[in-house]
């Protein structure tokens, strides 16, 4: 299944975009669970560097994909 979605014809703009936003999500859940599921002295501070992480991860990857995919898609309108 993942190795469809990168062979794809899909834009890779929107690939990298797609796989921004799902690694984001990923390092949220694990804080996200904590919360409500982990101790109530607990401090997770592992999993808000995760968080962290993932975010600026994320965000830099987002605005890679959306300039690779609006710089693709001028380049097929010229063409």
């Amino acid at each position: 299944m993942i190795s469809e979605f990168f062979r794809s014809d899909l834009n890779t703009g929107l690939k990298i975009l797609v796989v921004s936003v799902v690694v984001g999500m990923a390092c949220w859940v694990p804080l996200l669970l904590y919360v409500p599921l982990g101790p109530a002295d607990g401090n997770p501070i592992g999993l808000g560097l995760l968080a962290m992480a993932g975010t600026l991860l994320a965000v830099l990857g987002t605005g890679i994909g959306v300039l690779w995919w609006v710089f693709s898609l001028l380049m097929q309108s010229r063409a």
